[in-house]
């Protein structure tokens, strides 16, 4: 990657797109991440290729694109991977993203390297006249502080890909945790019903729990019940509604929400909110 020129003026009729892309939705997963990335990286492309910087000034319009879209793209990946994979080893925000942001021109710069060479023609032609660790050495020294300031653009990016990865970090690690007794959740529950949990659902200022051995109302009310069902592996997936993942056989669409369907057919009704963290959890 080369500094910019400034032969044309940035539109700033972009700049809304530009965060709607990269802010997107709260709650995002890796597909939607992926998506934003492709998306900013495309737009980015664009506006870079419209500066008519001179390292693709000799290149057609498409093949310019290209190669600001190939750059933006690897970049926003390898910040975001690079983070993403410190939070799954453990290591605490800002680490993994200080420690991504000095690795990212190590990375970028063989990339770049490599897609100068193949565009311009002849891969090995630079190699005739000088050695690998020159190259390399000189094209980080261009990378390097171009790359500090596409690290403030994409550090969107790698921040959703650290509180995904710290989502499933936590999944991954609560699904391994044995799961406590019935009654030491709820000391109201009869012995009859047992430690396999189903649901659980609101009734007014009661709350009925169902287990595989039967069910039972108990005197309490359902934000209690929830906060004391959080050792188990299951959910709020409606207002009135509490379901254990393994029980839930498939989530459909019905009207403007969904229901999901137990493997005893029940069917158990579920928020437009919720849908997502239970759909993600199963």
């Amino acid at each position: 990657m080369k500094d910019f020129g400034d032969r044309a003026e940035f539109d700033t009729g972009l700049i809304p797109t530009i965060l709607m892309t990269m802010f997107g939705s709260g709650n995002t997963s890796w597909l939607q991440l992926a998506k934003y990335c492709v998306a900013f990286s495309a737009v980015g492309g664009l506006v870079i290729t419209s500066l008519d910087p001179v390292a693709t000034a000799h290149y057609p319009i498409w093949l310019a694109v290209l190669h600001w879209f190939s750059h933006l793209f690897v970049a926003a990946c390898l910040l975001a991977g690079m983070t993403a994979l410190g939070v799954l080893l453990g290591a605490r925000m800002p680490l993994p993203f200080i420690l991504a942001v000095c690795l990212l021109p190590v990375f970028l710069a063989l990339f770049s390297l490599v897609t100068d060479a193949v565009l311009d023609g002849d891969p090995t032609m630079e190699l005739r006249t000088q050695s690998f660790g020159r190259l390399y050495l000189a094209e980080l020294a261009a990378v390097a502080p171009p790359s500090l300031g596409l690290s403030a653009l994409v550090a969107i990016f790698a921040y959703r890909a650290a509180d995904i990865a710290q989502r499933y970090r936590t999944l991954l690690r609560s699904r391994h945790l044995p799961e406590p007794s019935l009654r030491s959740a709820l000391p109201a529950a009869p012995m009859r019903l047992g430690d396999d949990l189903i649901h659980a659902e609101a009734q007014d200022h009661y709350v009925t729990v169902t287990t595989a051995n039967g069910r039972a109302t108990l005197k309490l009310s359902f934000s209690e019940c929830v906060s004391a069902l959080k050792g188990f592996h299951g959910m709020q997936c409606h207002r009135s509604h509490w379901v254990r993942f393994k029980y839930v056989q498939k989530i459909k669409p019905a009207g403007s929400a969904y229901v999901c369907i137990l493997e005893d057919g029940t069917v158990i009704p579920v928020s437009r909110r919720r849908y997502r963290d239970l759909k993600r959890n199963l």
